[in-house]
């Protein structure tokens, strides 16, 4: 313990923070890409045209007719209609029932909304594959990776928490930078950060510790339930809006009633309907169920639900209670999945600044121990390389990903998979420049590179597809090009700190 509760709080904060900060700036950078997954997805997959939502109906036909031909005997049927940034064209999906003796792969598909047929796009993992990063890691069975990142959340609140009770001075240290001191001045720029981010930071760690609170303490809610864990699963199912529809095993032709579609336009505007779900299909209790966006932070998600035969609504039934409503503002916050692309932009850049405070904290925990003129010790030149490797390599890594998916060929086996070892495969090659070089020239090294690569990369989408800047510019497809316009904004940004660094190291080096 040591001499009073602010300092102690000071020695948790460093070390909550140093341990984990590393995983902690890897799930902030491709968390904040998670809010932009979809315009990701949109840019890696150059074969497709936006779609545009025309006829609800005529769509709804395209989509039974396909699902027919390519899922007989599904369990589920979903449809997704092309209405919303995370709908760009008319997807569906199908699920078939768990059967050990005789298991049957589940499907999905991208449809032409003209003639219902499949769509063609390269295999990628697209933007939902960094999103996942953020909560799973990679190479790691699902529920590990979960868990762990479960762990490096509640040490990220630990350090915000005791990082409030250390500074004494919030206001002051917001306002002071001091550029020219060297150790104080990365010190200055983790409060600036810090303080600047502080809500989101909070914000996203507590309705993170949300999402696993089950995972980590299932006991507190099996106990509610005896531990009766089947009780448990159905009223988790109602919580969630999961409706118990049993078929009826009598064949019935697949159709629905016009009354359905008349009674959805009657409750919903058209750009609010999400998803279709179809329960049961070519069976007699066939349901159709329409889900729809989520609008706001305190929204849960809306359902309505028709027995397809004749079109007759089914009451839905909700426990929400109001812990269960506060768990959905929360999620929702987190997610963003009702932010317009201003707030969506806020959200990433107050990611970023997160990534930012987790990497000058980094850097200042390795300045601080060193002492100008004696040789770094064997740890603390290994907190250097992981710092460098980490910090500057992660986004070249990222810039790798983007450039396997423009040149890996199309017909390449597991070729998604290939573009994630691009990227962990850049990612280990800048640890090992960072381990080759000496410090600061591996920052203006690896910084540089990201330069490059990111600077590169739209004119490498030019020569590759017809997706270039100027034809996405001239075709209108703005997603497209503020992606590329976003690449060169960073290559420039990085570039910039490479040549500033350089110049700085030659200003040291030559003779007064």
């Amino acid at each position: 313990m040591k001499k009073d509760f602010r300092h102690s709080m000071t020695w948790l904060h460093t070390w909550a923070g140093l341990v984990f900060c590393w995983i902690l700036y890897f799930v902030f950078i491709t968390g904040s890409l998670g809010y932009f997954d979809n315009e990701i997805d949109h840019w890696m997959k150059p074969e497709l045209e936006p779609a545009s939502s025309q006829n609800l109906k005529q769509e709804l036909d395209l989509a039974l007719a396909y699902l027919n031909r390519a899922g007989p005997g599904a369990e589920r049927w979903f449809i997704s209609p092309p209405n919303h940034r995370s709908n760009p064209q008319l997807r569906v999906s199908w699920r078939y029932p768990r059967n050990q003796d005789e298991p049957r792969s589940n499907g999905r598909a991208l449809l032409d909304i003209d003639s219902g047929q499949a769509l063609e796009a390269r295999d990628t993992g697209g933007g939902q594959a960094l999103y996942r990063m953020h909560y799973r890691l990679h190479y790691l069975p699902r529920d590990l990776g979960f868990k762990l990142v479960g762990i490096f959340t509640f040490a990220m609140f630990i350090a915000l928490i005791t990082g409030i009770i250390a500074h004494r001075k919030l206001f002051k240290d917001f306002f002071t930078f001091r550029p020219q001191k060297g150790k104080a001045a990365w010190l200055d720029l983790h409060n600036l950060t810090s303080i600047a981010s502080l809500p989101f930071q909070l914000m996203i760690t507590y309705s993170g510790l949300i999402f696993v609170i089950t995972t980590w303490m299932p006991l507190v809610a099996l106990s509610s339930y005896e531990f009766d864990t089947k009780a448990l699963r159905q009223d988790l199912n109602k919580l969630r809006g999961g409706l118990e529809i049993s078929a009826a095993d009598s064949p019935a032709p697949l159709a629905y009633s016009d009354t359905i579609l008349a009674q959805l336009e009657a409750n919903w505007a058209s750009e609010r309907l999400r998803f279709i779900e179809i329960k049961h299909p070519g069976d007699a209790n066939a349901h159709i169920i329409f889900n729809s966006h989520v609008d706001s932070p305190g929204q849960s998600r809306q359902r309505l639900a028709y027995r397809m035969a004749d079109g007759s609504a089914l009451a839905l039934e909700s426990l929400e209670s109001p812990p269960q409503k506060t768990r959905d503002v929360f999620i929702n916050l987190h997610e963003g999945l009702f932010a317009s692309i201003g707030l969506r932009w806020l959200y990433f850049l107050s990611g970023l600044l997160g990534a930012l405070m987790v990497a000058t904290g980094a850097v200042y925990y390795s300045q601080k121990r060193s002492r100008p003129g004696h040789a770094p010790s064997r740890a603390q030149r290994s907190i250097m390389v992981v710092n460098i490797g980490t910090l500057a390599g992660l986004p070249l890594a990222i810039g790798g990903y983007f450039i396997a998916n423009r040149l890996l060929p199309l017909a390449w086996q597991d070729r998604a998979d290939w573009e994630m070892h691009c990227l962990f495969g850049s990612w280990l090659l800048s640890f090992g420049l960072a381990a080759l070089l000496p410090p600061a020239r591996a920052w203006v090294s690896l910084l540089g590179a990201n330069g490059a690569v990111f600077l590169a990369l739209p004119i490498i989408s030019a020569l590759s597809t017809e997706r270039g800047l100027a034809n996405s510019f001239a075709s209108g497809d703005w997603v497209r090009f503020y992606f590329d316009l976003s690449c060169i904004g960073y290559g420039l940004l990085a570039a910039l700190g490479a040549s500033y660094l350089w110049r700085k190291q030659r200003a040291e080096l030559s003779p007064c």
